[in-house]
């Protein structure tokens, strides 16, 4: 048996199950996707993506994306691989890419661990809340997925790389074998921007919070992730998100420090709304007509020069 899992805390506390451990370390919930790209030209574009808005060195993710890849393939086809994720926004994008990619490499038995919530944790966040034994003793409840699951995947996959958003909302109406998947779907909407203030939910919710007086990275996003558990949203996604509102000829935020990133952790930065802030805030402005945007939601590329 071989276990695939979202983050290092979980790979750590499982490793005295029996078989190979593979962490997954992608960010799939952003950053630039297309059916049209190979393995090799997603990963490079995708690495440069992530060294400009993370500083995550290309050649690093580049080695890592190989690494992971390579590890996938050397996996037995015969032996069962269980996938332990959540479901959250983060998590069920994953799964979609991992089941594809199983099911084009011939894995013959994928099963899933993948709950939503867990009595006593409440919020429940993940996974990682959980100690060993709890993980452990999740493992009898793993669910084999079924070939109409794989096939919902791989459509849901192809939806999502999908630079028409009518392709993804067409499959979001049909989508129900996998139990998570379209609410986080839905979720993963809410991350385009609105005609009215140019701004998606979580930055219009990041920047009423700091006009409300949450002005402390730290504070800011422990609040906005407890709002949001259906996210599964990193601090450093949302640290490329707010480096975004700070960038243009009319910022709507400013702050007193560098954000997190890859190299470097800085929690105790603090924000202020600038007066183009509360224009867009207030409704008065469209932050895309003042700053443009260059962003990626799954294969959507955002892409809009301002008019100011």
């Amino acid at each position: 048996m071989n276990h695939i899992v979202n983050g290092d805390v979980v790979g750590g506390k499982i490793q005295s199950l029996n078989g190979n451990i593979i962490v997954w370390r992608e960010m799939y919930d952003f950053g630039p996707l297309s059916n049209e790209w190979s393995l090799e030209e997603t990963c490079r574009k995708r690495a440069e993506f992530f060294e400009h808005k993370l500083q995550i060195p290309a050649d690093f993710f580049i080695e890592n994306c190989q690494k992971q890849y390579s590890l996938l393939n050397e996996l037995s086809r015969t032996e069962e691989v269980v996938l332990w994720f959540e479901h959250d926004r983060y998590d069920q994008v994953t799964i979609l890419y991992l089941l594809t990619e199983l099911s084009s490499l011939g894995f013959q038995k994928i099963s899933m661990v993948s709950i939503n919530e867990y009595e006593g944790i409440e919020p429940f966040h993940g996974l990682g809340q959980l100690s060993t034994e709890q993980l452990i003793e999740l493992l009898p409840t793993k669910q084999e997925i079924t070939k109409e699951q794989i096939e919902e995947a791989c459509a849901g996959w192809k939806a999502y790389q999908s630079e028409r958003l009518e392709e993804l909302d067409e499959f979001i109406q049909e989508c129900h074998t996998l139990p998570f998947l379209k609410q986080a779907l839905l979720c993963h909407k809410t991350y385009f921007p609105s005609a009215q203030s140019g701004l998606n939910e979580v930055e219009l919710l990041a920047l009423t919070m700091i006009n409300a007086g949450i002005t402390s990275f730290a504070e800011l996003f422990n609040k906005l992730i407890r709002q949001r558990t259906n996210d599964g949203l990193s601090d450093l996604y949302f640290a490329a998100i707010l480096n975004e509102l700070m960038k243009g000829e009319y910022p709507l935020i400013s702050c007193n420090s560098e954000l997190p990133s890859y190299k470097q952790h800085n929690p105790k930065a603090k924000f202020e709304l600038t007066r183009w802030g509360l224009d867009v805030l207030s409704g008065k402005a469209n932050r895309i007509h003042l700053n443009g945007i260059d962003w990626w939601v799954g294969g959507v590329h955002l892409f809009e020069k301002p008019t100011m």
